[in-house]
């Protein structure tokens, strides 16, 4: 007796198809490969549309942003080097073709200290020109991620580095800030931080 068929009819059949095996594994390996390329497209929303180019990072001026001890930047300077540098480079010079300004001379990072804490807090949309480049991107908020002491240190690196001149943030401006503007669910415009 044949021990693929039963010959009354029973459902114990053993069939051997080689390639159902193959086409299960390219389906599934397609299947994974569209499901990784899906949820790395807005990683920390780094890419903010469909239109956004890609930016690449620098890692070593990333790690050098992030090296900087007590004597080189203090705890802002790592947070920069952890968080920012990553958009808005080691240098502070951002990536203006890609839709990242510069903090470097930026009069919302030195200006009234209520604005660059409203951005770290909410994120700011576009479009704004800085140094005859239209930017239209989108910085993505960091309320959730970061503590107000984080943040006053982060901002008051910024307001000091890069040729900037803007003096300390403090952890009770932050909060003042983060308390203000709770209800708060959309990025800033520069209109609105004005």
């Amino acid at each position: 007796m044949d021990d693929h068929h039963s010959p009354e009819g029973s459902s114990r059949m053993v069939t051997s198809r080689p390639h159902s095996r193959g086409v299960l594994f390219v389906r599934s390996l397609a299947i994974l490969s569209i499901a990784l390329l899906v949820s790395g497209c807005n990683i920390r929303g780094f890419f903010t549309s469909y239109g956004d180019d890609p930016v690449w990072v620098d890692p070593d001026a990333a790690k050098a942003a992030a090296a900087g001890g007590a004597d080189a930047g203090g705890p802002g300077k790592a947070v920069y080097g952890r968080i920012c540098a990553a958009c808005h480079l080691g240098n502070g010079k951002g990536v203006p073709a890609n839709n990242i300004p510069p903090l470097a001379g930026s009069a919302l990072a030195t200006g009234d200290a209520g604005a660059p804490i409203k951005i770290v807090l909410h994120g700011l949309r576009g479009p704004i020109e800085r140094n005859g480049v239209q930017i239209n991107g989108q910085m993505a908020a960091w309320k959730d991620q970061l503590s107000d002491q984080e943040i006053a240190d982060v901002l008051t690196y910024v307001r000091s580095a890069f040729g900037n001149g803007a003096g300390a943030i403090t952890p009770d401006d932050v909060k003042s800030v983060r308390e203000a503007t709770a209800s708060r669910v959309v990025p800033f415009t520069e209109a609105e931080l004005q």
